[in-house]
């Protein structure tokens, strides 16, 4: 078995070298000695991966996450950090099982991630061993103007105006019903993702394997006339929602901020759940009930 082990590069060591971290550094401040301790404890995992590997005798690459560019040749793929990591490696991941690693429990939720420095080596002992349960969850394809995008989102999608204080206007549609509306963007998520922004903003939390479609349009803008139908609902496995862009400058982006391509007047969104389940190891229904 060969594994690709992907980390993260904490906020301390990206930007202490700034002239205001040096600055706050110099003072002492609460917020650099947080900054500090996270980074601490990211080195600290990413010393007891590189034991644990050794220690089982898999092996191994290692790779900085902005460095990732393809996955191929390997059977397994660890993240080393929190959610964010996750995303980026299962972003690039089609069928090779992930284990997420917390690097730094303390400050960081890790819904995905089912090992830490203290449980990692335990956890590789059981891939090896075949005994470490696996489960698969949906992921969104999009396609734009009738071309798959390469890649599949497995948390959530927003589609909005590439100003943030500006108005979105599109066409939604879904099944017969369709209509046009203007909001500050439309939500798209999965069940994986569905503890996250768009429950924030009002929607459901699904069940952890559901292969269902969420989506709600944030802050819909209604002057005269009927209230909008498709305000926020689930869609089956087997049907997908279409957004017509009115919009000059927007976006869609894709698990998160790093990621997103642009989608200007006429551009054409289909999003569904047909696309192909990502393996994650480790995780279970009881450790989603946290969330």
């Amino acid at each position: 078995m060969r594994a690709l082990v992907v980390y993260k590069r904490s906020h301390y060591e990206l930007y202490a070298s700034r002239t205001g971290i040096r600055t706050l550094r110099e003072q002492a401040h609460p917020f650099v000695r947080s900054m500090m301790l996270s980074h601490d404890a990211n080195q600290r995992a990413l010393a007891a991966v590189h034991r644990a590997f050794d220690a089982v005798g898999m092996t191994y690459d290692c790779i900085y996450r902005g460095e990732l560019r393809s996955t191929e040749g390997y059977d397994l793929l660890c993240s080393v950090g929190g959610d964010g990591t996750f995303l980026e490696v299962a972003r690039h991941s089609v069928t090779t099982p992930v284990l997420g690693i917390n690097s730094d429990p303390q400050r960081s939720i890790a819904l995905f991630c089912a090992a830490d420095q203290d449980t990692v080596r335990k956890r590789l002992e059981a891939v090896l061993l075949g005994e470490l349960h696996e489960v698969r969850l949906a992921r969104m394809q999009v396609t734009l103007n009738d071309t798959l995008l390469g890649f599949y989102a497995l948390n959530d999608l927003l589609f909005c105006h590439a100003n943030p204080a500006a108005m979105t206007s599109y066409t939604l549609r879904l099944g017969a019903v369709h209509e046009t509306q203007k909001s500050s963007g439309v939500w798209f998520a999965t069940a994986a993702g569905s503890t996250a922004a768009i429950r924030s903003a009002g929607g459901c939390r699904l069940p952890l394997r559901s292969r269902r479609l969420q989506y709600l349009v944030r802050e819909p803008y209604i002057a005269d006339g009927p209230p909008y139908r498709l305000v926020k609902g689930a869609v089956a496995p087997d049907e997908q929602v279409e957004l017509t862009s009115k919009t000059r400058q927007g976006r869609l982006y894709i698990d998160g901020s790093h990621r997103h391509v642009p989608c200007g007047l006429g551009d054409a969104l289909q999003v569904s759940t047909d696309a192909p389940p990502l393996r994650v190891l480790g995780i279970d229904d009881q450790r989603r009930q946290r969330f």
